[in-house]
Formats: C-alpha cells, sequence, structure tokens
C-alpha cells in the first residue's frame, strides 16, 4: 500500500514541478501574443489615419471583402436611429472604419476587434506603392 501512495505523491510532485511552469509559459504566451495583435492594430491604424490626414487615398486600402458581403449596422446590429449618425453609413464606398476615421480623426476602441477592420488588406509603404 505504501508503494502505491508514494508512487502517486512522486507523480503528483512531477505534475506541480514541471506541469504548472508550462502553463503559466503557456499562459504568458498567449497573452503576450494578444497584446501584439493589438499593438500592430493600433500601429495600422495610425498609418491610415496618417494617410487619410495626408490626403494619400491610394495609401489606404478602399475596399474590403467582408465589408462588401455584410455592411456593419449588420454586423454590430445597429439601430436606425445610430445609422442616420454614423458617418459609415453614409460613405457606403469606403470600409466603415475608414469613414469612421476621416469623420472622427481617429478610430474607436471597438474598430480595432472588429472582423471588418481585421480583414483589411496590409497597407503598403508609401516607398513601394508605384
Amino acid at each position: 500500500m505504501n508503494v502505491v501512495l508514494e508512487t502517486l505523491a512522486l507523480i503528483v510532485l512531477f505534475v506541480l514541478r514541471l506541469g504548472i511552469p508550462i502553463a503559466v509559459t503557456i499562459l504568458i504566451a498567449w497573452g503576450l501574443r494578444r497584446l501584439d495583435n493589438r499593438w500592430q492594430a493600433e500601429a495600422a491604424a495610425q498609418q491610415s489615419s496618417r494617410a487619410v490626414a495626408a490626403g494619400d487615398v491610394d495609401a489606404v486600402a478602399v475596399t474590403s471583402p467582408l465589408a462588401a458581403q455584410q455592411p456593419c449596422w449588420k454586423l454590430n446590429n445597429c439601430a436606425e436611429a445610430q445609422r442616420g449618425n454614423c458617418p459609415a453609413c453614409a460613405a457606403l464606398d469606403i470600409p466603415c472604419w475608414m469613414a469612421r476615421l476621416r469623420a472622427d480623426g481617429k478610430l474607436p476602441a471597438r474598430c480595432y476587434g472588429c472582423a471588418l477592420f481585421r480583414t483589411r488588406p496590409p497597407l503598403q509603404p508609401a516607398s513601394v506603392q508605384a
């Protein structure tokens, strides 16, 4: 009976010694990856904000494949009253996030996590564009 308890104690201690640090490491890596994705989205928004402010429309993506399939007010379940005041509903030729960026000069925080913003094509540096 003692052999079984000793073996079980060794297994539990082994899991505590190695399993918990590995799990903590995985959680830290997951959190850092989420933070990096957020920072990349913010950097892309700042870059597109600078391009919009400079009037360089070619540097900013003007179409989004997901936006062509479903408008943002359907995706976000906006009410009719909200649609009347929203610049994204007035400018149907550009993605909603770009309309908000042009109208307000910055993106709302909820745009960074939106599927329409994440599916935009990556921005090209000004020196690469033809």
